[in-house]
């Protein structure tokens, strides 16, 4: 019962971590669609661009998810 609390304070932890992922992907695509907008981004620079952004998003949470589940003491 005690990893209960622990685990739900983990999910809780967890939603905010895929809402703030959310927020920097959108952020993110904004400037890269701003920036491809008026002229100034190549297709290549973009077709490279896409790929670290998910990568980006990825590691974030990751990352994220092990070091609230260390903060409440769960193995990872």
């Amino acid at each position: 019962m005690k990893k209960m609390a622990s685990f739900l304070a983990q999910a809780r932890s967890t939603m905010n971590i895929i809402k703030a992922s959310f927020v920097i992907s959108t952020i993110y695509n904004v400037i890269g669609i701003t920036v491809a907008l008026a002229g100034e981004l190549s297709p290549l620079f973009a077709a490279i661009l896409m790929p670290v952004s998910s990568i980006t998003v990825v590691v974030f949470t990751t990352v994220g998810t092990m070091l609230t589940a260390r903060k409440h003491r769960l193995s990872v």
